[in-house]
């Protein structure tokens, strides 16, 4: 489990990368995300049963998956936005 721990944390972390505007305090949300994951990974450490730990796993994948998935289809919506305002153009 420790392995797949630690797969996941650099997941998270590399995902974070593409969060490059402010929050309303003026920190990226880049470095907020990374903040919070270090946390919810040291409150975590201390969990040994092994249902638990594969728990928080699961529900640590699924949160980035759908978090990805969430920003890649609001990506490709904002490209499209500006391809149909270029063609609107011409």
């Amino acid at each position: 489990m420790n392995m797949e721990s630690l797969r996941l944390y650099r997941d998270i972390l590399r995902a974070s990368r593409v969060f490059t505007w402010p929050n309303e305090k003026g920190e990226l949300w880049r470095d907020v995300l990374r903040s919070a994951a270090r946390k919810e990974f040291e409150a975590a450490s201390v969990e040994r049963d092994p249902l638990i730990v594969a728990q928080l796993l699961l529900v640590g994948r699924d949160c980035l998956n759908q978090t990805q998935d969430k920003f890649n289809a609001a990506h490709a919506k904002m490209m499209q936005n500006i391809d149909n305002s270029r063609t609107d153009q011409r």
